[in-house]
C-alpha cells in the first residue's frame, strides 16, 4: 500500500467518524466533549507509559509540556524547565528506590555485602547523588514482582 493510498483510507475513517459523531443525540455529544477535558493529557501519559511503563510523573509531564507548550517558552526558559522536571524524575526515583529498600526490610550494609560494594555508606552515597541506572533497574524489576504478586 503506497501513501496515497493510506491518505484514502485515512480520509474514509475521518468521514465515517464524522457522519456516526453527526448522528449521535446532542446530549451524548455533551456527555463526550466534558468527557474528554483530559483525552490529550490522557493520550500523552498513556504514550509515555507505552515507550517506557516504568516512567515518573514528572516525565509525563515534561511531555505533555514539549507537546503542547513548548512553543510558548523562550529557549533559555524551556531548557530551565527541563533541567527542574528531570530533578525532579530524579528525586521520584530516590523515592521509589526507598520505597523498595523499606519493604524488602534491606539497609544499606547489607545492599553493599550483596553487590560486594566497600560499605553501605558507599552504597548510600552513590545512591544519593544520583541513583545508578542498575539500581533503577532493581526498582523496575521489584515493581514488577509487587503487581504481578
Amino acid at each position: 500500500m503506497d501513501f496515497t493510498d493510506l491518505v484514502k483510507e485515512s480520509e474514509k475513517a475521518d468521514l465515517a467518524y464524522m457522519e456516526w459523531y453527526a448522528n449521535l443525540p446532542e446530549e451524548k455529544k455533551a456527555q463526550m466533549h466534558l468527557n474528554s477535558q483530559h483525552f490529550v493529557a490522557d493520550k500523552i501519559r498513556h504514550d509515555v507509559k507505552l515507550e517506557n511503563p516504568f516512567a515518573n510523573k514528572s516525565d509525563v509531564a515534561m511531555r505533555f509540556i514539549e507537546l503542547t507548550q513548548r512553543e510558548e517558552y523562550p529557549v533559555d526558559v524551556f531548557a530551565f524547565i527541563q533541567k527542574k522536571m528531570a530533578k525532579r524524575s530524579e528525586e521520584e526515583w530516590q523515592e521509589r528506590f526507598s520505597t523498595m529498600k523499606k519493604k524488602l526490610g534491606w539497609s544499606y550494609d547489607q545492599m553493599a555485602k550483596f553487590m560486594g560494594a566497600g560499605s553501605g555508606n558507599a552504597v548510600k552515597a552513590s545512591i544519593n547523588r544520583q541513583l545508578p541506572a542498575f539500581a533503577k533497574l532493581a526498582v523496575c524489576i521489584f515493581e514488577t514482582m509487587e503487581k504481578d504478586a
